[in-house]
Order: structure tokens, then sequence, then C-alpha cells
């Protein structure tokens, strides 16, 4: 009996040795699983943050603490005008005006000349042809000058007189007043094609051109004859820039050079003149200074004094 309860109890307590031993393996075995666990939650946080990090991302601190789910579409930028490659190029053009009404208004380029009176008769009348010499020779020159200025000088130099009947300015005393002034001109008929219209307006600094709305009116109206200024001639969109002494809502505008082709007058020996270089050493006058009251604008800049050569005749 004593033998069978010694089994029993031999027993008892190998069940319970091997529990004990199965129970620390297994608790053993869990805490090896939980650490595990542990550690890759950590490595999977520890590589959130590095991808997170802005010296990963190249975005600042200040970007990095929000975090978007998507990106945000780049703004649509709407394709600017194609600007005239000439703009601005006027800017350094005098364009003058002639008439009482702009002098009045004070209009710029306007000055006392609109209301003089020259040898019998009203520079308003006649002075087209002066104000586009005068915008000649400011303009591409060192030098500036009046209207009035240019008058006295082609009195001077040139057979011109407006109170002797012949009006405004005739071609050749033009032509003269501005090859003493240094300049290479070349006085032309209406070209029969308009292509060696455009060719020319191209090839030219400037020109001078003779328009009527006998020929065709949709620009002007009541102009039997009239002397225009033309300046930076621009093919790509067949455009020039318009002096226009006698009227102001005309003057300083680009305008399409078919409106100046249709229009040019047909009853005259010439019908326009060509600038096609200037010779510092060949000007001979060399005069500066607008001394007669006038609305210079604000973009105009005055041009130093200089000493002339050949004063124009006094009044």
């Amino acid at each position: 009996m004593r033998r069978l309860i010694a089994s029993i109890l031999a027993i008892v307590l190998a069940v319970v040795v091997v529990s004990f031993f199965v129970i620390y393996r297994y608790r053993d075995r869990v805490d090896h699983i939980f650490e595990m666990t542990e550690r890759h939650e950590s490595e999977q946080e520890s590589d959130v943050s590095i991808r997170l990090d802005p010296r990963y991302t190249g975005q600042s601190e200040t970007e990095s603490e929000t975090v978007q789910t998507e990106a945000e579409p780049a703004p649509v930028q709407t394709e600017s005008e194609t600007e005239d490659p000439a703009l601005h190029a006027e800017d350094s053009i005098y364009t003058f005006l002639q008439g009482p009404v702009s002098w009045e208004s004070k209009a710029p380029y306007s000055g006392i000349w609109c209301e003089s009176e020259l040898d019998g008769g009203l520079f308003s009348v006649f002075g087209c042809g002066l104000c586009d010499l005068a915008n000649i020779y400011s303009s591409l020159t060192p030098f500036e000058c009046s209207p009035l200025d240019m008058y006295w000088l082609a009195r001077k130099v040139s057979d011109y007189s407006p109170g002797g009947g012949s009006g405004a300015i005739d071609w050749p005393y033009m032509a003269e007043t501005l090859r003493e002034t240094g300049f290479s001109v070349r006085l032309k008929k209406k070209d029969r094609k308009y292509k060696a219209f455009q060719e020319a307006m191209e090839n030219c600094l400037t020109a001078i051109v003779l328009i009527s709305s006998e020929e065709d009116d949709s620009y002007w109206q009541d102009t039997p004859g009239h002397y225009i200024n033309l300046w930076h001639y621009n093919p790509e969109t067949d455009k020039v820039f318009l002096g226009d002494s006698g009227n102001p809502n005309h003057n300083r505008q680009w305008v399409p050079l078919r409106t100046i082709y249709d229009a040019i007058s047909s009853q005259n020996s010439w019908q326009y003149l060509l600038v096609t270089d200037y010779d510092e050493e060949k000007n001979t006058w060399k005069y500066s200074g607008i001394h007669e009251e006038w609305t210079r604008p604000s973009w105009c800049r005055k041009k130093p004094e200089a000493h002339s050569l050949l004063m124009p005749a006094e009044n």
C-alpha cells in the first residue's frame, strides 16, 4: 500500500515539474514574440520618420509638418499676348504738332509755333513738312530743335519761302535742308507694287510721305495734301509708327502700312522721301535747344545745348 502511494506521489510530482517546465518555456516564448513585435513596430516608425524627415524629402521643416495626401495641381499660366517687337521704340521719337487746337489743349509736342504767323502765312496751315524735318533732326541726332528752328534753317539753306506762294515746303527744299544737317536722303515716286513700298520702309531710318484723302479717305478726310512722318516699320505686323502733325488723334499711333500706301498722293512730282543714313561730320548746323514755349512729354528728355556752326536766320 505504501509502495502504491509512493508511486502516485512520484507521478504527481513529475507532472508538476513537467508542467512548471512547459509553462516557463511558453512564457519565455511569448516574451520573445512580444519583444520581436515591438522591435518590428519600432523599425517601421523609424523608417516612416526617415522618409518624412525634411533632409530626405527636400521640404522645409514647416512644410514637413503637414503631409499632403495628394499633390496640388500646378497653377495654369495663361500665355501673354505677343508684344510688338518695336513696342516702346517710339519713346525716343519726336512728333511735333502744328495746329492751334493742339496748343490750346497743351497736347504733347505742341508749341507756340502752332499760333505763329510767318512771312504772311499761318504755320498751322503750311508747317507739316517743317514739323517732320524737326522730328527727324531731333530724333536721330544728339541735338534737338523746334519746327520754328527748322523753318529758319530751311529759309537760310534753300529757296524755300512760304510767302512766295509755295505754302508748304516742297520736296527739293526738304532734301536740301536734311542734307545740310548730315542726312542721306532719296526722293521717291509711289511704288507700283505694295511689296516694293514695304521693302523701302524696312530699309530706311524714317520717311516723309505725302498723303491725300482724294486717293483714299478711310483714315484721312478732307485732306487734299499733307506730309506725315513714318517710323519703325514692323514687317511682322505690317504697321508703322505715325507722326501726324495735323491730327493729335492720329499722332503717335501704330497704323497699317497699307493704309499709308493707299492714301499716297499721286498729284506731285515726288510722293515720299527716305532717310537712309546720318553722318555727324556732314552736319553743318549742329544746333540744339528748343527755346519756344512747348509741351515736352515726360518721356522726352531734354538734350544738352550745343554750339551751332550754322545759326538759323533771326525772325
